[in-house]
């Protein structure tokens, strides 16, 4: 799965944030919590988006959300907080996205309407 978290950065403060990330991505691949790949931080580009960035991590189960959350790594912390230093007060926004072949897909029944509920 695909866990993105996108947010904006300080007005004034891309150009610091990206060399920050550029010294600190080694960082965030080595202090990762178990069951998390830290895939990139990447800039939203030419106007699309609504977020000036997004940083992105794979996991592979909903377990791994509960083992980041109860991660406490000091040096992992650490590398969230200098982060904020960064990111505006605006609201962020974060998806979770699965592999279509690995989603189950629930569909509205092909029962004739005679034999549902709703007819009956």
């Amino acid at each position: 799965m695909l866990y993105m978290n996108s947010f904006n950065v300080k007005v004034g403060k891309q150009k610091e944030f990206q060399a920050w990330v550029k010294r600190n991505e080694d960082l965030f691949r080595k202090l990762a919590p178990e069951g998390w790949t830290y895939r990139g931080t990447y800039a939203y580009v030419y106007g699309f988006g609504r977020f000036g960035a997004s940083m992105m991590w794979e996991i592979n189960k909903y377990g791994d959300l509960d083992t980041a959350r109860a991660y406490n790594d000091p040096n992992y912390v650490r590398l969230f907080e200098d982060m904020d230093d960064f990111t505006s007060e605006q609201p962020g926004e974060s998806v979770l996205l699965r592999e279509i072949g690995d989603t189950r897909i629930i569909e509205k029944t092909t029962v004739s309407e005679s034999r549902s509920r709703r007819a009956r």
